[in-house]
């Protein structure tokens, strides 16, 4: 057995709608069916590959994405269980305000030292200064931003265990109760990017709320549901059904 029919998705006609009772005794009305929520691991299962596989097929391509934006390094992915995040550096301005406006809402100030979202830190030079990115180079900039990592280097590190992973979200956040800002998460980040609040004495990362996508003025960074993805992959012909039977 191929590795395709291994992983293709076996569905079955729909029974006929459920119905219950009239309130007037008239008849009968059909129950709603609610629908299915898509998450990384369902979306991936359905269309039997990986992110690859989703980039290859051209699912992403109406959100700019192809192998060819991402083997340039123009375009960023990142996923959590609930979704899909693309940064794209051609679009960005370096305006910053995804900076300010990700500290407003999970601070209630502006105050881009601890953003979670973070483009300053590239601003010059790029990630180096043989990079000719930034405004000294090509005027393109980096967005950065937690990685949501499966194997989270900042939670391992942790010795009050502050860090875990939201059970909606997949995003690692950081309990401030717990936290004692001893900066051991940042330290043990690769990208270094959890900050300590020096006026809260706590740590802040990313906790994938998408308000940074939402400000963003020239789109460079977007949040998708694992739900557009999963009805992209249908329409693209990438699912070979049409309809899909809940558990």
């Amino acid at each position: 057995m191929s590795d395709t029919q291994k992983n293709e998705t076996v569905v079955t006609e729909q029974p006929p709608a459920a119905t219950t009772p009239a309130a007037d005794g008239s008849g009968s009305v059909p129950v709603e069916k609610k629908q299915p929520f898509f998450t990384r691991r369902t979306v991936l299962a359905m269309t039997g590959c990986g992110v690859a596989g989703l980039v290859v097929g051209g699912v992403l391509a109406s959100w700019g994405v192809t192998t060819q934006s991402i083997a340039s390094g123009r375009i960023e992915l990142r996923t959590t269980p609930a979704k899909m995040i693309v940064t794209d550096r051609a679009r960005c301005s370096g305006c910053q305000r995804c900076e300010m406006m990700c500290t407003l809402k999970n601070d209630g100030a502006t105050q881009q030292s601890i953003a979670r979202v973070r483009v300053w830190d590239n601003y010059n030079f790029g990630s180096g200064v043989d990079t000719n990115d930034g405004i000294f180079g090509n005027c393109q900039f980096t967005v950065q931003s937690c990685k949501q990592c499966a194997d989270p280097q900042c939670a391992k590190y942790c010795p009050v265990h502050a860090i875990s992973a939201d059970e909606e979200t997949g995003a690692r956040v950081v309990d401030e109760e717990a936290c004692i800002g001893c900066g051991m998460c940042s330290a043990a980040c690769p990208w270094g990017m959890p900050q300590v609040n020096a006026q809260t004495g706590t740590s802040t990362k990313c906790v994938s709320c998408g308000r940074c996508a939402e400000q963003c003025p020239n789109g460079a960074i977007k949040f998708i549901d694992w739900e557009d993805i999963a009805q992209k992959a249908i329409d693209q012909g990438v699912v070979s059904t049409t309809t899909i039977v809940e558990a």
